[in-house]
Protein backbone atom coordinates (compact mmCIF):
# COMPACT_ATOMS: atom_id res chain seq x y z
CA UNK A 1 0.00 0.00 0.00
CA UNK A 2 2.85 2.36 0.75
CA UNK A 3 4.34 1.72 -2.69
CA UNK A 4 1.10 2.58 -4.49
CA UNK A 5 0.65 5.77 -2.45
CA UNK A 6 4.21 6.85 -3.13
CA UNK A 7 3.79 6.15 -6.82
CA UNK A 8 0.56 8.16 -7.07
CA UNK A 9 1.98 11.16 -5.22
CA UNK A 10 5.08 11.16 -7.36
CA UNK A 11 3.07 11.25 -10.58
CA UNK A 12 0.66 13.91 -9.31
CA UNK A 13 3.38 16.29 -8.23
CA UNK A 14 5.50 15.74 -11.34
CA UNK A 15 8.37 14.34 -9.26
CA UNK A 16 10.44 11.51 -10.75
CA UNK A 17 9.35 8.01 -9.87
CA UNK A 18 11.19 6.28 -7.06
CA UNK A 19 13.34 3.27 -7.93
CA UNK A 20 11.51 -0.03 -7.99
CA UNK A 21 11.52 -2.12 -4.84
CA UNK A 22 13.33 -5.46 -5.32
CA UNK A 23 11.06 -8.43 -5.83
CA UNK A 24 10.16 -10.21 -2.60
CA UNK A 25 10.83 -7.15 -0.41
CA UNK A 26 8.00 -5.13 1.09
CA UNK A 27 8.49 -1.45 1.77
CA UNK A 28 6.91 -0.09 4.94
CA UNK A 29 7.39 2.33 7.79
CA UNK A 30 10.08 1.55 10.32
CA UNK A 31 7.51 1.12 13.11
CA UNK A 32 5.53 -1.33 10.98
CA UNK A 33 8.69 -3.31 10.35
CA UNK A 34 9.31 -3.32 14.11
CA UNK A 35 5.89 -4.80 14.79
CA UNK A 36 6.35 -7.42 12.06
CA UNK A 37 9.62 -8.44 13.72
CA UNK A 38 7.90 -8.74 17.10
CA UNK A 39 5.22 -10.96 15.58
CA UNK A 40 7.87 -13.08 13.86
CA UNK A 41 9.47 -13.66 17.26
CA UNK A 42 6.16 -14.91 18.64
CA UNK A 43 5.31 -11.77 20.64
CA UNK A 44 1.57 -11.34 21.21
CA UNK A 45 1.63 -9.10 24.31
CA UNK A 46 3.72 -6.07 25.21
CA UNK A 47 3.68 -3.82 28.27
CA UNK A 48 4.33 -0.11 28.25
CA UNK A 49 3.39 3.51 28.56
CA UNK A 50 3.09 5.84 25.54
CA UNK A 51 5.00 9.08 25.15
CA UNK A 52 6.00 11.56 22.52
CA UNK A 53 8.94 9.60 21.16
CA UNK A 54 7.14 6.27 20.80
CA UNK A 55 3.62 7.25 19.78
CA UNK A 56 4.09 6.04 16.17
CA UNK A 57 4.96 2.62 17.58
CA UNK A 58 1.57 2.45 19.27
CA UNK A 59 -0.19 3.15 15.98
CA UNK A 60 1.70 0.26 14.43
CA UNK A 61 0.91 -2.03 17.39
CA UNK A 62 -2.81 -1.31 16.98
CA UNK A 63 -2.68 -1.88 13.23
CA UNK A 64 -0.63 -5.07 13.65
CA UNK A 65 -2.97 -6.65 16.18
CA UNK A 66 -0.43 -6.95 19.01
CA UNK A 67 -2.00 -6.73 22.46
CA UNK A 68 -0.72 -3.86 24.58
CA UNK A 69 -1.14 -3.70 28.35
CA UNK A 70 -1.19 -0.08 29.48
CA UNK A 71 0.68 0.39 32.75
CA UNK A 72 0.66 3.38 35.08
CA UNK A 73 4.44 3.58 35.31
CA UNK A 74 7.34 2.40 33.16
CA UNK A 75 8.82 0.48 36.08
CA UNK A 76 5.54 -1.40 36.40
CA UNK A 77 5.66 -2.21 32.68
CA UNK A 78 9.18 -3.57 33.03
CA UNK A 79 8.31 -5.75 36.00
CA UNK A 80 5.17 -6.94 34.20
CA UNK A 81 7.32 -8.01 31.24
CA UNK A 82 9.51 -9.91 33.69
CA UNK A 83 6.55 -11.70 35.20
CA UNK A 84 5.19 -12.51 31.75
CA UNK A 85 8.52 -14.03 30.75
CA UNK A 86 8.72 -16.12 33.92
CA UNK A 87 5.14 -17.36 33.61
CA UNK A 88 5.08 -18.04 29.86
CA UNK A 89 8.67 -19.01 29.09
CA UNK A 90 8.72 -16.41 26.29
CA UNK A 91 10.71 -13.21 25.99
CA UNK A 92 8.97 -10.35 27.78
CA UNK A 93 8.74 -7.00 25.98
CA UNK A 94 8.34 -3.56 27.55
CA UNK A 95 8.02 -0.19 25.82
CA UNK A 96 8.88 3.29 27.09
CA UNK A 97 9.39 6.74 25.68
CA UNK A 98 12.61 8.72 25.73
CA UNK A 99 14.18 10.56 28.66
CA UNK A 100 12.32 9.96 31.94
CA UNK A 101 10.36 7.07 30.46
CA UNK A 102 13.56 5.21 29.63
CA UNK A 103 15.25 6.00 32.95
CA UNK A 104 12.22 4.63 34.81
CA UNK A 105 13.06 1.24 33.30
CA UNK A 106 16.46 1.02 34.99
CA UNK A 107 15.16 -0.85 38.05
CA UNK A 108 13.30 -3.62 36.14
CA UNK A 109 16.24 -3.93 33.73
CA UNK A 110 18.63 -4.45 36.65
CA UNK A 111 16.19 -6.90 38.23
CA UNK A 112 15.93 -8.89 35.00
CA UNK A 113 19.72 -8.99 34.80
CA UNK A 114 20.12 -10.29 38.34
CA UNK A 115 17.31 -12.85 37.94
CA UNK A 116 18.38 -13.91 34.41
CA UNK A 117 14.99 -13.13 32.85
CA UNK A 118 14.82 -13.00 29.01
CA UNK A 119 13.42 -9.55 28.27
CA UNK A 120 13.65 -6.94 25.51
CA UNK A 121 13.17 -3.30 26.45
CA UNK A 122 12.37 -0.97 23.53
CA UNK A 123 12.79 2.71 24.34
CA UNK A 124 12.11 5.81 22.30
CA UNK A 125 14.77 8.38 21.61
CA UNK A 126 15.04 11.85 20.08
CA UNK A 127 15.82 12.24 16.40
CA UNK A 128 19.24 11.03 15.35
CA UNK A 129 20.37 14.56 14.51
CA UNK A 130 19.50 15.69 18.06
CA UNK A 131 21.32 12.94 19.94
CA UNK A 132 24.03 14.51 22.09
CA UNK A 133 22.56 18.03 21.98
CA UNK A 134 20.67 17.86 25.31
CA UNK A 135 17.39 17.99 23.44
CA UNK A 136 13.95 17.79 25.02
CA UNK A 137 13.53 14.49 26.90
CA UNK A 138 16.91 13.23 25.72
CA UNK A 139 18.91 10.85 27.88
CA UNK A 140 21.88 8.62 27.20
CA UNK A 141 19.79 5.49 27.66
CA UNK A 142 22.39 3.05 26.41
CA UNK A 143 25.06 4.59 28.64
CA UNK A 144 22.85 4.70 31.71
CA UNK A 145 21.75 1.07 31.41
CA UNK A 146 25.07 -0.36 30.21
CA UNK A 147 26.10 -1.83 33.62
CA UNK A 148 22.78 -3.70 33.99
CA UNK A 149 22.02 -5.08 30.52
CA UNK A 150 23.21 -8.15 28.72
CA UNK A 151 23.40 -6.15 25.49
CA UNK A 152 22.19 -2.79 24.17
CA UNK A 153 21.59 -1.51 20.64
CA UNK A 154 21.17 2.10 19.47
CA UNK A 155 19.39 2.24 16.10
CA UNK A 156 20.93 4.82 13.78
CA UNK A 157 19.48 3.64 10.46
CA UNK A 158 15.87 2.44 10.01
CA UNK A 159 17.09 -0.36 7.76
CA UNK A 160 18.89 -1.87 10.77
CA UNK A 161 15.67 -2.36 12.76
CA UNK A 162 14.81 -5.91 11.58
CA UNK A 163 18.31 -7.24 12.15
CA UNK A 164 18.70 -5.45 15.49
CA UNK A 165 15.40 -6.74 16.88
CA UNK A 166 16.02 -10.34 15.85
CA UNK A 167 19.49 -10.18 17.37
CA UNK A 168 18.03 -8.68 20.55
CA UNK A 169 15.64 -11.62 20.98
CA UNK A 170 18.39 -14.10 20.15
CA UNK A 171 20.74 -12.62 22.74
CA UNK A 172 18.00 -12.33 25.38
CA UNK A 173 17.13 -16.04 25.24
CA UNK A 174 20.54 -17.57 24.40
CA UNK A 175 22.96 -18.83 27.03
CA UNK A 176 22.24 -17.16 30.35
CA UNK A 177 19.03 -15.21 29.69
CA UNK A 178 18.96 -11.53 30.38
CA UNK A 179 17.67 -8.10 29.35
CA UNK A 180 18.49 -6.48 26.02
CA UNK A 181 17.84 -2.79 25.38
CA UNK A 182 16.93 -1.44 21.93
CA UNK A 183 16.96 2.37 21.74
CA UNK A 184 14.98 3.61 18.72
CA UNK A 185 15.19 7.30 17.70
CA UNK A 186 12.28 9.03 16.00
CA UNK A 187 12.84 7.70 12.51
CA UNK A 188 9.42 6.16 12.10
CA UNK A 189 8.57 8.15 8.99
CA UNK A 190 11.59 6.88 7.11
CA UNK A 191 10.79 3.93 4.82
CA UNK A 192 12.52 0.68 5.42
CA UNK A 193 12.31 -2.89 4.19
CA UNK A 194 11.49 -6.03 6.09
CA UNK A 195 13.73 -9.04 6.31
CA UNK A 196 12.91 -12.59 7.22
CA UNK A 197 14.20 -14.01 10.46
CA UNK A 198 17.39 -16.02 10.13
CA UNK A 199 18.08 -18.97 12.36
CA UNK A 200 21.82 -18.39 12.10
CA UNK A 201 23.21 -15.95 14.58
CA UNK A 202 25.25 -13.03 13.31
CA UNK A 203 26.41 -12.16 16.82
CA UNK A 204 29.96 -13.37 17.40
CA UNK A 205 30.51 -15.00 20.75
CA UNK A 206 26.83 -15.50 21.52
CA UNK A 207 26.13 -18.99 20.21
CA UNK A 208 27.95 -21.22 22.64
CA UNK A 209 27.39 -24.91 23.34
CA UNK A 210 25.75 -25.60 26.66
CA UNK A 211 27.70 -27.23 29.44
CA UNK A 212 25.49 -30.30 29.20
CA UNK A 213 26.63 -30.94 25.60
CA UNK A 214 30.31 -30.44 26.29
CA UNK A 215 32.15 -33.69 26.90
CA UNK A 216 34.97 -33.81 29.32
CA UNK A 217 37.14 -35.49 26.73
CA UNK A 218 37.01 -32.37 24.59
CA UNK A 219 38.54 -30.23 27.32
CA UNK A 220 42.32 -29.98 27.36
CA UNK A 221 44.07 -32.13 30.00
CA UNK A 222 45.13 -30.38 33.13
CA UNK A 223 48.88 -30.10 33.59
CA UNK A 224 50.34 -32.25 36.33
CA UNK A 225 51.53 -30.25 39.34
CA UNK A 226 55.27 -29.79 39.53
CA UNK A 227 56.87 -31.01 42.76
CA UNK A 228 57.92 -28.23 45.01
CA UNK A 229 61.67 -27.93 45.57
CA UNK A 230 62.94 -28.60 49.09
Amino acid sequence: MLESVTFARGRASGAPLQPAVPEGVRQMRAVDAMVECLKAEGVDTVFGLPGGANLPTYDALYDGGVRHVLCRHEAGAGHAAEGYAKASGRVGVALATSGPGATNLVTPIADAMLDSVPTVFITGQVRTDLIGTDGFQEADTTGITMPVVKHSILIQDPRDIPRALHEAFHIARTGRPGPVLVDVPRISRAPTSTTTRSTASTCPGISRPSRATQSRSSSPPRPSPTPAAR
